[in-house]
């Protein structure tokens, strides 16, 4: 199902992306403190409709991977008609779903219409947690208490387990932001999730422009520190959505993007406007979603839908050029989940890791 892709490690022009991050909106219940894409939050926007979704998936190339970011993507309550498009037109296989977890009622009638009209689509829904009770709780409401934030997102994650019994193409999990408020209790956190049993825990380093600067102030070494934990976790199989080589890539991830941040210059190659690309709920493209408006590829709605027209035009062509000729880097997870997953040598050194990963497991 995946062999399609593989010439794609070679050859990067020709086609629309494998890999896009898609905010479905742009509307949010909560006001959390690190939050990069705060100053768009719940403004005015004409978000694409499913017609223009539908419209716009029909003129892509098939492509693996979707990530859903926003806003709340449980607020809108047509996200499985949203989701079907990419799977009807792009056999898309894997979706990643953030999610604060405030909204049960509705996760729990839109995602199984989901799961049902996508059988074949690996979906993650991962819900964020930042620290502890209080800790999450005030994180998530911009310092203001935001009394019982931390129960409802739990519950919601227990009362929703149980589905992965009846759709096997549902994994659940957690991702949590580094922040200069929760390093101190990082540890606490990791352990505490990691209890819970979910399928994968992440934690990604705060960047961007978050919505309060003193937030970037980390101390990298505790970052270091837990992510340690969890590659050591990843290498022993000790969560139980095992998986070798979203393993052996996850550990890589984590090695680049610390050492990108403290050496503070290009690790790798970046494959923005080629390989990735960003969908904003009012049709804007963008390479990166590190990007300002200055390096906008354009609205899919002046293309009249037709993504291919947007993609292979001379101002994305420009902007490609751009990011490989300055040697673009930052420390996003998903461009550098997509910049290991499509280049040849990094995907050859996963594989290896993966294969050791795989023959441990079977000797245990």
């Amino acid at each position: 199902m995946l062999a399609r892709y593989i010439p794609r490690l070679f050859y990067k022009g020709g086609r629309t992306p494998l890999y896009l991050t898609f905010f479905v909106t742009n509307r949010c219940n909560l006001k959390c403190e690190h939050c990069f894409y705060s100053a768009e939050l719940n403004l005015p926007t004409q978000e694409m409709t499913v017609e223009e979704i539908n419209r716009m998936a029909s003129t892509m190339d098939p492509f693996p991977v979707l990530n859903y970011s926003g806003g709340e993507p449980f607020l809108r309550d047509d996200l499985d008609d949203v989701t079907h498009a990419f799977y009807k037109h792009n056999q898309t296989n894997y979706l990643t779903i953030p999610t604060n977890g405030t909204y049960l009622k509705k996760t729990q009638e839109i995602l199984p219409r989901m799961l049902e009209k996508c059988p074949d689509m690996l979906v993650t829904l991962n819900f964020s947690v930042d620290g502890l009770e209080e800790e999450h709780n005030r994180i998530r409401s911009g310092g203001k208490g935001g009394s019982g934030l931390f129960k409802t997102t739990m519950k919601t994650f227990e009362a929703l387990k149980p589905m992965k019994k009846e759709y096997k193409n549902l994994r659940m999990g957690f991702i949590t932001t580094f922040t200069a408020t929760n390093q101190d209790q990082i540890d606490d956190v990791y352990d505490h999730l990691k209890s819970t049993g979910p399928d994968n825990v992440t934690i990604n380093l705060i960047r961007g422009t978050p919505k309060d600067p003193a937030v970037k102030n980390i101390d990298i070494s505790k970052f270091r520190k837990v992510t340690q934990r969890i590659k050591d976790d990843l290498m022993d199989a000790k969560l139980p959505g095992f998986d070798p080589f979203l393993a052996a890539m996850s550990t890589r991830r984590y090695d680049l993007i610390l050492k990108t941040y403290e050496e503070k210059r290009f690790q790798t190659l970046c494959y923005a406007s080629r390989i990735f690309g960003v969908l904003y709920p009012n049709g804007d493209v963008y390479p990166c979603e590190m990007f300002g408006p200055e390096k906008k590829i354009g609205n899919i709605r002046d293309f009249d839908m037709d993504f291919r027209k947007l993609w292979f035009s001379k101002r994305n062509k420009e902007i490609a050029d751009w990011v490989v000729d300055t040697k673009c880097f930052c420390t996003h997870e998903c461009n550098a989940s997509c910049n290991i997953s499509f280049n040849a040598g990094e995907f050859t050194k996963a594989g290896t890791r993966a294969a050791g990963l795989v023959a441990k497991k079977i000797l245990a």
